[in-house]
């Protein structure tokens, strides 16, 4: 089998095969030099032999390689990319192994290794694509090593093999290594063609390096000048504080002491969440220039320098007894940040009472209250405060937040009659509030779980009478149900949840009402499932629903990228994807995403187009376009395109890994496929603001401690949670264990996983046996929404894999 079939002969068996539904990113077929196209003749010894594995074809063996590189396991993938290179004397094979191999290594960064693999590559296989690309890894694998000027002399040679698809990024990656080879004016020359060349962003971090190049080799005239274009030109307030120290340093340089204390002077009292406004009142302070005391406090408190920040607070209310009380109420921050609870409590009491007024005299309130239920455990103070403020500002438009959080704290407390009393107030004195229906409805849970089933029907039913939003509505149906069969009245009961069903189809109180009338337990396995679909079969059908649909003439060939391939974004985040620089390929392709969305068939052709490189999110978020386009908005009436889009959309993808992993530890895989896809969409290099990473998105603390518990992989760091080896089974691991942690509880087990072990199991105690209370009980309204969210998703898995669901 040639190379230049690859891709079509791995597509069709990743349909026909049971153990891989979707394709994996491969080389695209331009890479590849056909076999009978002679190649120079190799100089090099032969790869160590690794241990004898089945009989395989070497084209195979690549294959296999490139899967193995995708899923993060690079043993498997460089044993494969080795056996290939030594079992084969074809030309286009060795070059590919070799690129496998450069590639391999990189990511498991084994720098030199990468590096001998690269180097054999363009030396002996000088004619291949491969090689032309692979001068792009050496600049990495270099620029891994500390050496810097070899790295961008690779930089430089990928540029020249491959001109002009990438210069926007590999001419500002050539800059930085050159700044730290320490040849700034040749730095400052890579990021302004960097800065020439086309790009997405705006330039603006190119213009800084261009004025901080200028700064390091002794062009402080030429950098002050860039920096207060930067700051004139920039809306960012982080940036003009960081173009103020820059200027102010620039100055002192030159000797302008004045005018660099006025520049520091500058960021101090305009940016003071900026650390560089920090770095700024240091360099003043240093130069023993007087500062503003409430300005040196705020810089103070928001670079966490909580002790000098409240010297500074005191010796300005010292200085002006008589203020706005803007530094009583910082200073009562910064006694609660030094963990001076009491202290703090009074400061926000005296900034309360002697400036009623200040624009935050609100959140003083709201600090001191959550300071006496969460710091102190003085939960009747806590709801004091909250209850004085409604009575002092009833017709402030946060009364009714403050009515919510008093329930809040009285149901931590147990005062579940006062929680209920409280959260009814809103629906009675402030009728037009919109969380009306969310107080009602807490009303009933509480008013359930101390069984006073006939006050909760009455609370459920006027939370149904107030409803608007479908959910609502389906939300209080579903527990008007369950709230009946307490009551033995089976018959009011199936008639709720048949009216709930309805409600608000394929959300997740819908869904409950529908098990409940099945008798079908929450996240209950079907009974066969089919893991195989035919994709081939199924692209064709919607190629042909999408000519239908969008008038298209019935030649129109939806097979391939069309025009798309010609976009600059197209060929810049292909390119980016083959030098698996995944982060900047998504945004090329979500650029270009966007801005064809109004387009159906070139959304449908980008679509396919990401499913097969393995860019499995936005491939999803480009069908979904589709069928918007197509006027099949919400959930329920998308699941009625043909089933390719579904299949995409809800994909089996990563399936071995997934598969062999919820065996390892008791899941079901559809179970595993939902909290994947909820997690990151199966986007396997993903980070969240959480600091949680890859396919499972696992804080690195957990993923230590996993690894310790596993012992597993050798020499663990928190850059392997990309790797989606070991992410799924981690997350795997994960669950499993918080699964049998609270017996058996799909439910307490996820709340566990989002929100961590020790809250889990104080909702679940709450809740008792009841999976339906215990969502409810849970206080945070992400974990709510995460599992509900999950069991939406694995909802729409078991009807779309299971035929008798």
């Amino acid at each position: 089998m040639h190379l230049t079939n690859k891709i079509a002969w791995l597509w069709m068996a990743c349909v026909i095969s049971a153990c891989q539904a979707f394709p994996i990113p491969l080389p695209s077929i331009s890479t590849v030099t056909p076999t009978n196209t002679p190649g120079p003749t190799p100089t090099n010894t032969p790869l160590p032999t690794p241990t004898p594995l089945p009989t395989m074809e070497p084209v195979v063996r690549i294959d296999t390689g490139d899967k193995a590189l995708f899923f993060g396991d690079y043993d498997l993938a460089r044993e494969q990319y080795r056996t290939a290179f030594n079992d084969t004397t074809d030309n286009a094979i060795k070059a590919a192994a070799l690129w496998g191999i450069g590639r391999t290594e990189l990511a498991d960064s084994r720098y030199q290794e990468s590096l001998d693999a690269l180097n054999n590559l363009v030396n002996n296989y000088s004619d291949s694509t491969y090689a032309a690309r692979a001068y792009f890894l050496i600049g990495e694998d270099y620029k891994g090593l500390g050496q810097y000027q070899p790295a961008a002399d690779a930089y430089n040679t990928y540029m020249t093999r491959i001109p002009g698809v990438l210069d926007g990024y590999v001419q500002e990656y050539r800059g930085d290594a050159l700044t730290e080879a320490g040849d700034y004016t040749g730095a400052q020359n890579a990021y302004n063609a960097a800065l020439s060349a086309p790009r997405l962003d705006d330039g603006l971090d190119l213009q800084i390096k261009i004025s901080e190049a200028r700064a390091s080799f002794g062009d402080y005239a030429g950098a002050l000048t860039l920096y207060d274009q930067i700051f004139a030109t920039s809306t960012n307030d982080y940036t003009k504080a960081q173009m103020d120290y820059y200027a102010g340093n620039a100055h002192v340089e030159l000797g302008q002491l004045d005018e660099a204390h006025a520049r520091y002077l500058h960021a101090v009292e305009n940016y003071p969440l900026s650390y560089y406004s920090y770095l700024s009142l240091v360099a003043l302070v240093d130069a023993g220039v007087e500062v503003d005391d409430l300005a040196r406090g705020l810089v103070d408190y928001y670079a966490s320098q909580y002790d000098v920040a409240l010297v500074a607070f005191d010796r300005y209310i010292a200085a002006n007894p008589i203020n706005d009380g803007t530094a009583h109420y910082y200073r009562a921050l910064t006694l609660r940040d030094l963990q001076r609870t009491q202290e703090a409590i009074d400061e926000f009491d005296y900034f309360i009472k002697t400036t009623p007024e200040h624009a935050k005299a609100v959140d003083a309130w709201e600090e001191k209250a959550f300071l006496q239920w969460a710091a102190q455990d003085n939960y009747d103070a806590a709801i004091q405060t909250l209850l004085d403020f409604v009575s002092a500002y009833p017709a402030s438009p946060v009364a009714a937040d403050f009515l919510m959080n008093a329930g809040r704290v009285m149901e931590r407390n147990n005062k579940l009659a006062e929680a209920a009393q409280t959260w009814e107030r809103i629906a009675d004195e402030y009728s037009d509030n919109e969380q009306v229906p969310d107080a009602l409805f807490l009303a009933g849970i509480v008013r359930y779980r101390s069984n006073d089933y006939a006050g909760a029907l009455t609370t459920f039913q006027r939370s149904l009478l107030l409803s608007t939003k479908p959910e609502d509505r389906a939300r209080a149906l579903f527990w008007i149900g369950k709230t009946q069969a307490q009551q033995a009245d089976n018959s009011a009961a199936q008639d709720s949840w048949q009216q709930g069903q309805a409600a608000d189809p394929s959300s997740y109180y819908s869904l409950r009402s529908i098990d409940m009338l099945l008798g079908r337990a929450p996240f209950e396995s079907p009974t066969s499932t089919n893991l195989d679909p035919d994709l081939v079969k199924e692209r064709k059908d919607a190629e042909a629903w999408v000519r239908v649909k969008f008038n298209l003439p019935s030649e129109t060939d939806l097979t391939g990228p069309g025009t798309l391939a010609q976009d600059p974004r197209f060929v810049r985040g292909t390119e980016l994807w083959e030098l698996g620089m995944y982060d900047e390929a998504r945004i090329e392709f979500e650029s270009l995403r966007e801005s064809i969305s109004t387009d159906p068939v070139a959304s449908f052709r980008l679509a396919n187009h990401l499913l097969e490189i393995g860019l499995y999110r936005s491939a999803i978020f480009a069908a979904r376009q589709v069928l918007t386009l197509a006027g099949l908005d919400g959930q329920s009436a998308s699941l009625t395109a043909p089933a390719y889009f579904n299949h995409l959309r809800y994909g089996l993808y990563y399936h071995d890994l997934i598969i062999e992993e919820a065996q390892r530890y008791g899941l079901d895989p559809l179970f595993m496929f939902s909290v994947i896809r909820q997690e990151s969409l199966f986007e396997g290099f993903v980070k969240s603001t959480a600091n949680a990473h890859g396919l499972m998105q696992i804080v690195p603390a957990t993923g230590e401690q996993i690894a310790g518990e596993l012992g597993w992989p050798p020499a663990y760091d928190s850059g392997d949670l990309y790797r989606p080896i070991v992410s799924v089974r981690f997350g795997a691991y994960y669950l499993g264990k918080n699964r049998d942690l609270l017996n058996g509880n799909l439910y307490a087990g996820l709340a566990a996983y989002n929100a961590g072990p020790g809250n889990a199991i104080a909702w679940r105690d709450l809740a008792g046996n009841d999976p339906d209370l215990l969502l409810e009980v849970i206080r945070f309204q992400e974990t709510r929404d995460y599992i509900r969210l999950i069991y939406e998703i694995f909802s729409t898995y078991r009807n779309l894999y299971s035929p008798t669901s």
